[in-house]
């Protein structure tokens, strides 16, 4: 019985190959876990923040422009004079500062001082303490047709403290939220630019008596060890073909993943399982599939975030369709409770028309539009006659009304357009998003 080692137990026959792991260092390299392929001029826009967010959104702003730089891959556009679009960048970043709080407070605790003396002694002092909580979403969008680039949102939660025995020495809550930020944006590089790392992969090692077999694991071996990991996954196929080596079967299976294939990773390591019973395969099977979950869950949490970009790009799509080719059109948040996610949603949407390339918006920086939306924000609801009025105002033919109401699931996107001449609605939707 050639390559296998026998134990006699009574009148039965046992055999298998003998295996031991060993653990190889290899260079994996990564895909950014955004997909920036095709990026290399980018625009950081002004993050969106109202109230006591405006500092941080500014303070993000800054930030993502140094990440971004410092990559050493992209090219930054300047913000100043860059119109979407008009072949300035190939996309965008854009945020928005969705949640800020400063939470101060005060505990006593014992602390160790010097006396005159130089003893050390316990005394019970009043610590000040002060937490920043922030959260802020941020996205990476296609400049040429308004689309977020796959993978290409995220949210991100996080927090800093101090504290100190006087409170005049705490750290701002500018400055704590300026950390927390940094703190949680240490990867960034990871998300948009390519990456590698060394990594040990616990292979099995081969240690039958077939002197044959044992020199083709290590010429396997040594490919691992070279970088060439897919033809070493190749050669370990072949061996466990020819031989049925379970070591063999094993590394052909796990070097399935940093070859970035987990499906072909479950499915050798589930064939081998099932065809020799190797209870190191059904172990590392199970791992794979606990990974392959986490994934999907990972997945799962991003699909508000797509339903979102879904519902934007429904009311874009289906307004560019019902409004007249040439139109000069004002699009206004009359969101009442999500105004800043209102903005970020009306910002999208007027990229996309001007992408279409087939009406003329008005400034947002109009001071008479800025006017009227803080109004029709605080009043509630607005009769379509009130927006021909304000359109005939600002000198439009069409007057478009974002909205976003309700919360959590239950959050909805309404967009409408009226015309001005004839106060008829063109367009009327309302997604959840």
């Amino acid at each position: 019985m050639k390559g296998k080692v026998l134990f006699l137990l009574g009148t039965s026959v046992m055999a298998f190959f003998v295996s031991c792991v060993t653990s190889i260092p290899i260079t994996v390299n990564h895909p950014p876990l955004m997909d920036t392929n095709g990026i290399e001029r980018l625009v950081v826009r002004p993050f969106e923040g109202s109230g006591n967010r405006r500092q941080i959104a500014e303070a993000l702003t800054f930030i993502f422009r140094d990440k971004i730089t410092g990559t050493g891959v992209f090219k930054v556009v300047e913000y100043a004079g860059y119109r979407p679009n008009a072949g300035m960048a190939d996309a965008f970043l854009m945020g928005i500062v969705t949640g800020y709080t400063v939470e101060d407070g005060s505990h006593e605790e014992k602390r160790t001082r010097k006396t005159d003396d130089g003893q050390s002694v316990q005394v019970q002092v009043t610590v000040y303490d002060r937490k920043v909580s922030l959260e802020f979403t941020y996205r990476i969008v296609n400049d040429r047709d308004g689309t977020v680039i796959r993978n290409g949102e995220r949210k991100v939660s996080c927090t800093a403290s101090d504290s100190r025995e006087s409170r005049i020495d705490l750290q701002s809550g500018l400055s704590l939220a300026r950390s927390a930020a940094e703190g949680a944006l240490g990867s960034f590089n990871r998300e948009v630019v390519p990456w590698t790392s060394r990594e040990s992969l616990n292979l099995d090692k081969e240690t039958s008596r077939d002197k044959a077999l044992k020199a083709r694991m290590k010429e396997a071996d040594a490919l691992v060890k070279a970088g060439n990991v897919q033809a070493a996954q190749g050669a370990y196929a072949q061996i466990y073909a020819e031989t049925g080596s379970p070591a063999a079967g094993y590394n052909a299976a796990i070097l399935a993943q940093p070859l970035y294939d987990l499906d072909a990773a479950i499915s050798r390591m589930a064939a081998l399982a099932n065809a020799t019973g190797y209870a190191k395969a059904r172990a590392e099977l199970a791992r794979l599939e606990r990974f392959r979950g986490e994934n999907a869950a990972a997945a799962a949490n991003q699909t508000g975030t797509s339903a979102r970009n879904m519902a934007i790009r429904k009311a874009a799509d289906g307004l560019a369709a019902a409004l007249p080719a040439g139109s000069r059109i004002s699009v206004l948040n009359i969101s009442r409770s999500e105004t800043d996610l209102g903005d970020v949603v009306v910002r999208e949407i007027t990229d996309t028309l001007i992408a279409a390339g087939k009406i003329t918006i008005l400034d947002r920086q109009n001071l008479q539009l800025i006017e009227a939306e803080k109004r029709y924000q605080a009043s509630g609801e607005v009769s379509d006659d009130a927006y021909v009025s304000i359109g005939k105002m600002l000198g439009v033919e069409t007057i478009v009304t974002v909205s976003i109401t309700g919360s959590g699931s239950q959050r909805k996107l309404t967009t409408r357009s009226i015309s001005v001449e004839t106060g008829r609605v063109l367009y009327s939707d309302s997604t959840e998003i």
